[in-house]
């Protein structure tokens, strides 16, 4: 009942806090452009990330290196376990026979004993000793009744050595035993491990090369402008200044608005940083402002980690009355420009996707439509950095409706 409850409440609050952020204005956002960066900065970040690819697979050749010694001293100590399993074969022959033997001897000292007890009973030894004919005779009766007491003794005695091997052995067999499959459960343990390890850093080669590759674009891009080494890259650029947005459809209705919200394929509650719009796989997607394409992702690459959730992208960098903005595109079908490209509004930069021809190559789609998400103050290049502060300043998008909602549909750019 108690958790019932608590469900309920965090659902209250969840909606009063998104109905809040619906009501409320959008935060202004201060200026925090990546274009105050120098051309040199970009390539000092490239060098970086080279730098951090490189020591990856420096790590990888290591850790490699280390699995493969633990794989020999893992066959080693399989081979030891083998030839142990010989010897303990040998060591449990020998008790067998030691058992055997101190069985038989047991048998033996016992008849000798009856035997000996019986000539004492009946004074036989005295007979015996005495009824000897000569001092001859005498004396190798006297030696024979010796020879029997020391025989009996050396049984004894052998009797008892054989006991004591043979718990020295059983022992040493259990020790053996114990060492050897603690050494199997150490080798195993640090394979496993360094396993772990060498898969980390293999999953992390697509995500390093992916920023690299963005890097090398992005510095192209800004090098076929004519930037410099020691250009701010937003004097260089030379982003022409838009008066106003339009939108990236020439119709469509809005199916999940900018917000938090229910994350329909992640299945959790986490914020929404654009808006999503309802249309046909296909639809032809349009710049929103003048601008310059400043990074894709798409499938000619191949090895983009980011694929996986939002398919193909394009990142727009745009200004508009002064302000810097990064405009993104995400699930869609076809792109039709590259990195550099100045474009537009008029520009047909891609095709909406989104729906079963996109949903092999992209995990967060449910169904054909567009996401359209713009931040400011940030423009984009494919780098760590500006891929920080992007996520840091999304706003609801411009040229929509402060409060659309759910459901709203449009008819004109």
């Amino acid at each position: 009942m108690m958790k019932k409850i608590t469900n309920c409440f965090i659902h209250i609050i969840l909606i009063i806090a998104i109905t809040f952020g619906y009501l409320m204005p959008p935060l202004k956002v201060e200026a925090a452009t990546g274009l105050d960066r120098t051309l040199a900065d970009v390539k000092a970040e490239l060098k970086t990330m080279e730098k951090k690819l490189q020591d990856n697979k420096n790590s990888q050749k290591k850790t490699q290196a280390e699995i493969d010694r633990a794989e020999v001293n893992m066959g080693n100590a399989k081979h030891e376990i083998e030839e142990s399993e010989k010897e303990i074969a040998l060591l449990t022959e020998e008790i067998t026979k030691t058992n055997a033997e101190i069985e038989k001897l047991k048998a033996e000292n016992a008849e000798l004993l009856i035997q000996y007890q019986k000539l004492e009973n009946n004074n036989a030894v005295y007979s015996y000793v005495t009824g000897a004919s000569s001092i001859t005779e005498l004396i190798m009766r006297m030696d024979a009744i010796n020879q029997l007491t020391e025989y009996n003794e050396t049984k004894l005695d052998k009797m008892e050595l054989l006991i004591r091997n043979n718990d020295k052995l059983s022992a040493e067999l259990e020790k053996y035993k114990v060492k050897m499959d603690k050494k199997i459960v150490e080798y195993e343990s640090i394979i496993d491990d360094l396993g772990d390890d060498l898969s980390s850093l293999i999953e992390g080669v697509p995500g390093l090369e992916d920023q690299i590759q963005d890097l090398k674009s992005s510095i192209k891009m800004y090098e076929n402008m004519g930037c410099k080494d020691n250009d701010k890259l937003s004097v260089c650029m030379n982003f022409s200044n838009n008066s106003g947005w339009l939108r990236p459809v020439t119709s469509g209705k809005i199916t999940s608005p900018f917000g938090m919200r229910w994350h329909p394929t992640k299945k959790v509650y986490q914020m929404h940083n654009g808006i999503d719009i309802g249309v046909s796989e296909g639809t032809k997607v349009y710049a929103t402002a003048n601008g310059v394409v400043g990074a894709i992702v798409d499938l000619a690459t191949g090895t983009k980690s980011s694929l996986r959730c939002g398919g193909q992208k394009i990142y727009l960098n745009v200004t508009v009355n002064g302000v810097a903005y990064t405009v993104i595109y995400m699930h869609l079908l076809q792109i039709n420009v590259k990195v550099g490209d100045k474009v537009t509004t008029d520009t047909v930069i891609a095709l909406s996707g989104g729906g079963k021809q996109t949903q092999k190559y992209d995990t967060c789609t449910t169904g054909a439509h567009l996401h359209y998400g713009v931040s400011q103050g940030v423009h984009y290049d494919g780098s760590s950095s500006s891929a920080s502060k992007m996520n840091k300043n999304y706003i609801n998008p411009p040229g929509f409706p402060s409060n659309a909602a759910k459901g709203a549909v449009f008819y004109t750019r």
